[in-house]
C-alpha cells in the first residue's frame, strides 16, 4: 500500500512536470518519447528505492522487536521489584526467610508430598505475601482437575498483583494457564473471556520465558470473543 501510493505520487509530479514544459513547434512524437523515458526512469528509480526500504525493513524490524521485548521484560521486573518491597517494609527478615525457605522446599522437592504440604502452608499462614501468590501457581501446575482450577482461580482472584522474579505476573499467568486448559478442552465460551480479560488486563504480561501472553495465545490460534470467529478442528 505505502509503495503503490509513493510510486503514484513519483509519477503524476513527474507528468504535470512534463506537461508544464513549454510547448515547441516540434513534432509531438519526440516529446511523447521524452516523456516515456522519463517516466520509465522514474518507475524504476521508485521500484530501487522500494528495494532498498524493504531491505532495511527486513534487517530493522528484530531490532525493534527485541528492544520491545527487552522494555516489557525490564517494566515487568521493575513491577515485580516494587511488589517485593512492600513485603519488606511489613515483615520482618525472619518472616520472610521463613517464607522464602517454604517456598524453595517445593523447588527442591517438586511434585512431592513435602512440597505440597509447604505451598499450603504460605498459603494458611501469608495470605498477603508476594510469594504465597508464587506457590498458589506452584500448587495449580502440581495438580489437576477440580482441584487445579481452583488454584488457578485463586491466583487470579486473591493474587492478581503478586510477581515472580522475573516479572511474570502471577494473575495473567493464571488466566493464561485456565484459558488455555478450557481451549485444549474444547470449552471455548470458557476460554473466550479469560483470553479477551488477558488482552485488555494484561496486555504486557509475560511468560517465564519473557514473551508476551498475547503473542502466545496469537500462535496458538486462541482469539477472544471480540474477534472474528475462526473453524476450530
Amino acid at each position: 500500500m505505502r509503495s503503490q501510493r509513493l510510486m503514484t505520487v513519483v509519477l503524476l509530479v513527474a507528468i504535470g512536470f512534463i506537461c508544464a514544459a513549454p510547448k515547441t513547434e516540434q513534432s509531438s512524437e519526440p516529446v511523447q518519447k521524452d516523456k516515456d523515458a522519463v517516466i520509465a526512469e522514474l518507475t524504476e528509480r521508485v521500484a530501487e528505492l522500494e528495494r532498498r526500504l524493504d531491505e532495511l525493513e527486513a534487517k530493522a524490524l528484530p531490532l525493534i522487536e527485541e528492544a520491545a521485548a527487552k522494555r516489557r521484560v525490564d517494566n515487568a521486573r521493575s513491577k515485580a521489584r516494587a511488589r517485593m518491597r512492600r513485603d519488606r517494609g511489613k515483615y520482618s527478615p525472619e518472616v520472610l526467610g521463613k517464607v522464602e525457605e517454604l517456598y524453595q522446599t517445593a523447588n527442591r522437592h517438586w511434585q512431592s508430598p513435602e512440597a505440597k504440604e509447604a505451598l499450603q502452608e504460605l498459603i494458611e499462614e501469608y495470605p498477603d505475601l508476594n510469594r504465597t501468590g508464587c506457590a498458589t501457581m506452584y500448587l495449580a501446575q502440581m495438580t489437576q482437575g477440580e482441584e487445579r482450577v481452583e488454584y488457578l482461580m485463586q491466583a487470579m482472584t486473591d493474587f492478581a498483583d503478586c510477581y515472580y522474579g522475573d516479572g511474570v505476573n502471577v494473575g495473567a499467568y493464571a488466566t493464561y494457564h485456565l484459558a488455555c486448559d478450557h481451549w485444549q478442552a474444547g470449552n471455548y465460551d470458557d476460554a473466550k473471556p479469560l483470553i479477551e480479560k488477558i488482552k485488555t488486563d494484561y496486555p504486557d504480561a509475560i511468560d517465564h520465558r519473557g514473551r508476551a501472553l498475547v503473542d502466545e495465545l496469537r500462535e496458538m490460534g486462541m482469539k477472544a470473543k471480540s474477534e472474528p470467529e475462526q473453524v476450530v478442528p
